[in-house]
């Protein structure tokens, strides 16, 4: 235990070093590769940057990364990737991208919320869908607090959180005010008009 506390404290010394554009850098890089581990940038960010300055910069990274990677697939892969596919296949996925482009609001932003969903397949999804950018972007903003409080404060995976009643009924909280906060901005910014 005690050599894990070294080893956390020469991490949190490294990302001090490269100062606040390393972990924002860090946590950019994870939307384009989601194998890394979300969870430990943000902890890290937070124990190296304070919790307040950690998770805003950790928020701002991951938001403008999805965004990225939203745009990108939206206006340079959304055209061309349909023609790999034969005819009949072309018209089960216009039909599955129709049903997502007509997806509440609401939903999109608890699904941004969920600790379990890969993030980076949402903006895929959403780059190749007709979903309009208002929506999306809203919804991004709205879902990804709850994603990242959950690593930063609650700091443990979901698989163990099963282990913790507690840890679950956190996340319950986290995406209930996620659902109710997204419905009053559906109201106030008419997302899904």
């Amino acid at each position: 235990m005690q050599n894990l506390e070294v080893i956390l404290g020469q991490v949190v010394n490294y990302m001090i070093s490269f100062g606040p554009l390393g972990g924002f850098v860090l946590v950019m890089i994870e939307s384009f590769i989601p194998i890394l581990p979300l969870g430990i940038i943000v902890g890290l960010n937070m124990l190296s940057f304070g919790n307040v300055f950690g998770f805003l910069l950790s928020y701002v990274a991951t938001s403008t990364g999805c965004m990225l990677v939203f745009w990108f697939i939206r206006y340079f892969v959304k055209d061309k990737y349909i023609n790999w596919f034969n005819d009949k296949n072309q018209v089960k996925i216009k039909k599955w991208m129709g049903k997502l482009s007509h997806m509440k609001f609401t939903t999109i932003a608890v699904l941004f919320a969920l600790p379990i969903t890969p993030s980076f397949f949402v903006n895929i999804a959403g780059g190749l869908s007709d979903i309009s950018v208002k929506k999306y972007m809203t919804a991004l903003l709205v879902g990804k607090p709850a994603m990242l409080l959950f690593y930063g404060y609650i700091a443990v995976s979901l698989a163990d959180s099963f282990k913790d009643p507690r840890n679950l009924i956190k996340v319950v909280i986290l995406v209930t005010i996620t659902y109710i906060i997204s419905k009053v901005i559906e109201k106030i910014v008419k997302v899904d008009v």
